[in-house]
C-alpha cells in the first residue's frame, strides 16, 4: 500500500467479523430460549417455572438477552491497523492493543488451528501465546523484544506482513 497519506490511511486495515457457527450457535439458543420463555410467560399469560419471575423481569431479559446479546454478536469484530512505527489489534468494542514495529523481533506468515491452539476465535491465550482472531486459520506470528509470543489471524497475511514491514520492521 505504501506510506501513510496527508489523510491519515493507514499502511494496512482490516476488518473481520466472526463467521464460525460456534460463535453463533449458543447466542442462537439463548436467544431463542429466552424470547419462547417470553411469550409463554408475558404475552400467552404462562408464568414458566414453579418459582415463575415477575413479568418486569423477563422483560428485562428479553430486552438484555434478546436483544443486547445478538446486537452484540453483530457489531463485533476484529480491526487490524498498521501504521508507520505500530502495528494496532482491536476486539471492537473493547479496548485497542498496539504494538510498536521496534519491538517486534521476528515476523512470520503461517498457518494455524484456532482451536487446537488457542482454544477458539476472539483474543485468547494458549500454549504458543497469545492470538487475536476473529476466522480462518492464517495470520502473522510475531515475536516482541521480551519474548512474548503475538499471533495475528488476517484474511490477508501477506498485505500484513508487508506493511510491517513499510511501517519500519526489520528482520533480526
Amino acid at each position: 500500500m505504501g506510506v501513510i497519506d496527508s489523510r491519515g490511511v493507514p499502511l494496512f486495515r482490516e476488518v473481520q467479523r466472526f463467521r464460525s457457527w460456534i460463535f453463533y450457535l449458543p447466542i442462537a439458543i439463548v436467544t431463542v430460549v429466552v424470547w419462547w420463555k417470553f411469550y409463554e410467560q408475558v404475552i400467552r399469560g404462562r408464568p414458566q417455572g414453579t418459582e415463575p419471575l415477575p413479568n418486569w423481569a423477563a422483560w428485562t431479559l428479553a430486552i438484555v438477552f434478546g436483544l443486547g446479546f445478538p446486537a452484540f454478536a453483530f457489531l463485533v469484530r476484529l480491526v487490524t491497523e498498521v501504521v508507520p512505527g505500530e502495528l494496532s489489534v482491536r476486539l471492537y468494542p473493547f479496548r485497542t492493543v498496539r504494538f510498536p514495529v521496534a519491538d517486534i523481533r521476528s515476523l512470520e506468515v503461517r498457518e494455524y488451528s484456532p482451536l487446537r491452539e488457542f482454544g477458539g476465535w476472539g483474543v485468547r491465550v494458549g500454549p504458543g501465546g497469545k492470538a487475536y482472531n476473529a476466522y480462518g486459520n492464517l495470520g502473522v506470528q510475531l515475536v516482541l523484544a521480551d519474548g512474548r509470543r503475538v499471533l495475528v489471524g488476517s484474511q490477508r497475511p501477506q498485505e500484513l506482513e508487508a506493511a510491517l514491514r513499510a511501517a519500519g520492521y526489520r528482520d533480526g
